[in-house]
């Protein structure tokens, strides 16, 4: 058997199936792929917390990068442009928070980036606030705890690389009726935040976080083919297994 031309097969039949929903999406003939209820739960505490005049909350992880988790800080910066829009810069109730000084200032250049063209700042002097509350672990929880304590926080957003110390954050939260999204962080944050918390995103749900909050054609493509090909790699494996079971390989 020519596993590479299997291989090639395989690939062959991803683009395809990427072309051809790419242009069914674009036409309008597609469905809603991937919807998931933490991430709505969550869009529907932002709208609620404007109406009520929270605040929220969004923290960015507690350094850029790791060599133990490479990629979490990028990953949480990413999701930042979804975060933003028209009704968040007026309302000026969002905080953008980091432990690592690199966070904090590439995501106030998303910030002023994304309002530079067709928005005035004028109408909005607070904005969109990037802080940094520590720069080591400790000194960023401590700052977040006491920024949480001040005023009702209506929602909370922990992104990026955390420690199991985020389960102080979002407790706090919590007591106060706001709601929490939990996505990423180490494997000892996400134990002690699984228990605590309802809408804890973990594993390739994490790195699908910005078509989450605002799909496109091409998450939508990429969603359904991904699918397809984990069906026929099943059916393949049961297959291959059958066929090895009766000496045909």
């Amino acid at each position: 058997m020519n596993w590479s031309l299997i291989g090639w097969i395989f690939i062959g039949v991803s683009a395809i199936l990427l072309a051809l929903f790419t242009f069914l999406f674009r036409s309008g003939k597609g469905y809603p792929i991937r919807k998931t209820e933490a991430v709505e739960a969550y869009k529907g505490s932002q709208v609620a917390s404007i109406e009520e005049g929270r605040a929220r909350q969004v923290l960015l992880g507690e350094s850029f990068w790791t060599y133990v988790y490479p990629g979490l800080g990028l990953q949480a910066l990413t999701i930042v442009p979804k975060l933003l829009d028209l009704e968040t810069a007026v309302d000026g109730g969002m905080s953008l928070s980091g432990g690592d000084g690199s966070l904090a200032v590439f995501a106030r250049q998303i910030v002023d980036g994304r309002y530079q063209d067709g928005f005035s700042t004028k109408l909005s002097p607070i904005g969109v606030r990037t802080t940094l509350p520590g720069v080591t672990p400790l000194s960023l929880t401590a700052g977040l705890l006491s920024e949480l304590s001040l005023r009702p926080y209506g929602s909370l957003a922990l992104l990026g690389h955390y420690g199991p110390a985020a389960l102080l954050l979002a407790e706090t939260v919590i007591d106060k009726g706001g709601r929490v999204l939990g996505t990423a962080g180490t494997l000892a944050a996400q134990a002690a935040l699984f228990p605590s918390i309802q809408n804890l995103l973990i594993g390739e749900m994490t790195y699908m976080l910005p078509g989450l909050f605002k799909k496109s054609t091409g998450h939508q493509a990429a969603w359904l083919t991904e699918d397809i090909l984990r069906v026929l790699l099943i059916l393949g494996l049961i297959v291959g297994a059958i066929l090895k079971m009766i000496g045909v390989l």
